[in-house]
C-alpha cells in the first residue's frame, strides 16, 4: 500500500480505500468536492492524506458525523472539524494539524456553511 492508501477494487466499482490500516467506504458525494466516507462499526480518524487535492472528506462513524476534514493541493490534511466530543469546551471544534496539537477554535462562518451543507445531505438520506 502506498503512502496515500490504496483502493480495494476500483474496477468492480468498490471505491473503498485503506489508509493507515483503516478501511473507508465511500457512501456519497456532496457537490463535486465533498466525499462522504464511513467506517461502520469501528472507531475512525480522518485520513492523513486524500486521493484528490483540495478534497473535503466527511467521515462518519457508526452512522454519526465524526469529522469534516480538509486537504490541501499536496493531498495533506490541514484542518478537521470534530463533532463527537468536546475540546476546550467547544463542540464542534476545529483542529489545524494532523496530530491535533496546538490551537483549537470554533468553526468559522465558512466552516459553518459546509457543516450545514453536510447536515442537510445527511438528513435527506434519512428520509
Amino acid at each position: 500500500m502506498g503512502g496515500r492508501g490504496s483502493f480495494i477494487n476500483v474496477n468492480s466499482g468498490d471505491f473503498a480505500f485503506v489508509e493507515g490500516g483503516q478501511t473507508y467506504f465511500t457512501i456519497g458525494m456532496i457537490d463535486d468536492n465533498i466525499k462522504v466516507l464511513e467506517r461502520p462499526g469501528k472507531s475512525v480518524k480522518a485520513p492523513k492524506y486524500s486521493h484528490t487535492e483540495n478534497r473535503i472528506y466527511v467521515i462518519m462513524q457508526k452512522g454519526e458525523l465524526k469529522h469534516i476534514a480538509f486537504y490541501n493541493d499536496k493531498h495533506e490534511l490541514v484542518k478537521s472539524i470534530d463533532f463527537l466530543h468536546y475540546h476546550n469546551g467547544k463542540k464542534p471544534h476545529v483542529h489545524y494539524d494532523v496530530y491535533h496539537d496546538g490551537q483549537v477554535t470554533s468553526p468559522s462562518n465558512e466552516d459553518q456553511q459546509i457543516i450545514t451543507q453536510v447536515q442537510d445531505w445527511l438528513m435527506s438520506r434519512k428520509k
